[in-house]
């Protein structure tokens, strides 16, 4: 579906935003795009347009400004490993912590940054264990395990407010490097988790 199709698919829903039972009739999440990027450290570092950190720029920077033309309370922006290693290849740590994670993420709320750059600065950070958030995130998701992240990004008028969960799980499978990262726009009168 193309972005044009989906903001109208979405505008169509518009006026139902304020009745509670035809919000919760619809799906609360609409798809905008997904793409694979690289974590190879050289493409990030050098911003290659395979790069996750390029990605990041352009897939999270159409979903925001989709979010203000549409009027959506929030741009759900999801990154995970694509591949994983075997299940009998991971570490116990890994295994306990996928699945405590997955029952209560680790979460990171109510950061605010100016502009989608600045958002990336900080995640490239974060996801790489630097900064204060990101060291935090390494004492709790350690080992050889690797983070899924979910980031609802809620646009306002000077900021973007953030507030990010992560699934702390199995080792990626290194080999083949790449991330799926994904955008979804969610309604206005939808709950968030």
């Amino acid at each position: 579906m193309t972005l044009a199709l989906t903001l109208a698919a979405h505008a169509q829903h518009a006026a139902a935003i304020d009745d509670p039972q035809a919000c919760a009739a619809r799906l609360q999440e609409t798809p905008l795009r997904s793409e694979q990027a690289s974590a190879g450290i050289m493409a990030n570092l050098a911003e290659a347009p395979d790069s996750i950190r390029a990605t990041v720029k352009g897939l999270l920077g159409d979903a925001v400004s989709a979010a203000k033309t549409a009027q959506a309370a929030a741009v759900v922006f999801r990154v995970a490993p694509t591949r994983y290693l075997p299940l009998p290849e991971q570490q116990p740590l890994c295994t306990a912590l996928a699945t405590r994670t997955n029952l209560q993420p680790l979460k990171f709320a109510d950061r605010a940054f100016p502009d989608v750059e600045e958002f990336d600065s900080w995640l490239t950070a974060f996801s790489q264990g630097q900064g204060a958030d990101g060291k935090l995130l390494y004492q709790q998701c350690g080992g050889n395990c690797d983070p899924s992240f979910t980031f609802v990004v809620s646009p306002g008028a000077t900021a973007l407010s953030v507030t990010t969960e992560v699934y702390c799980g199995y080792a990626r499978d290194r080999e083949i490097n790449l991330y799926t990262l994904s955008t979804t726009l969610r309604a206005a009168c939808a709950v968030p988790n």
